[in-house]
């Protein structure tokens, strides 16, 4: 199933598979170039693209930051 062309902006909520559960975050900041964060000391790549663009996450409930690519994610209500 192709993903929609809809891109999300800051402020998005959105939701991603996580082992057998979803996890679920708030878009921070969206970039269309390579970014490296460092979650839970380890460094994280995310190779974000115009039409595939990476999402700087945040957790609230966990006060964690992520990164996910556009496809990985879906927006949630």
């Amino acid at each position: 199933m192709a993903k929609s062309l809809h891109l999300h902006a800051p402020g998005t909520p959105v939701s991603w598979r996580w082992g057998s559960a979803t996890a679920h975050g708030v878009i921070e900041s969206v970039h269309t170039e390579s970014i490296t964060i460092t979650s839970k000391g380890t460094q994280v790549t995310r190779h974000g693209k115009p039409h595939n663009p990476a999402y700087l996450i945040v957790q609230p409930h966990h006060a964690h930051k992520v990164l996910k690519l556009h496809s990985e994610v879906s927006e949630t209500p």
